[in-house]
Order: structure tokens, then C-alpha cells, then sequence
């Protein structure tokens, strides 16, 4: 069996999903062997992807995101 969490984050603007995507998306080197992960932005809307069949991995890679978000949200909105 196959887990796949889907986190969608709705930005104040483009500007900041596209920036945010940047900053969260990993790069080859650190998404594990046994995930799956993939991005994509409509606007401002930023969807995150994460499947495994390891749930454990998933839920941790899909957490690790969250807490990422939150640290780019404190940063961007102390910049802008």
C-alpha cells in the first residue's frame, strides 16, 4: 500500500508561492529512495506532494514540510 499526502498552501500572492517553492522544494539529492515528491503552482496556490510506501517516511517528509512552511512564513512576513 501506496501513501500519499497532498499539502496545499494558498500564498498571499504568486510572488510568494514562487518563492516558496524555491525555498521548499528539495533538491535530488535529499528526497529518499522510497518517496516520491513533486510540486506544482497555479498562481498562488503551491500543492506538495509526497507518496511511499513506507508510511512512517511519508508522514515524517510530509511534517518536516509543514515546519519548513511555517519557518518561510515567519521569514516572509517579517520581510515584506
Amino acid at each position: 500500500m501506496k501513501l500519499t499526502i497532498e499539502l496545499v498552501f494558498e500564498c498571499g500572492s504568486e510572488t510568494e508561492a514562487i518563492s516558496m517553492e524555491e525555498v521548499l522544494s528539495p533538491d535530488n539529492k535529499s528526497v529518499p529512495k522510497d518517496q516520491e515528491f513533486d510540486s506544482r503552482r497555479d498562481g498562488a496556490m503551491l500543492t506538495f506532494r509526497i507518496s511511499s510506501e513506507r508510511a512512517s517516511g511519508c508522514i515524517s517528509s510530509a511534517g518536516g514540510l509543514l515546519s519548513d512552511a511555517k519557518l518561510f512564513q515567519e521569514v516572509w512576513a517579517s520581510t515584506s
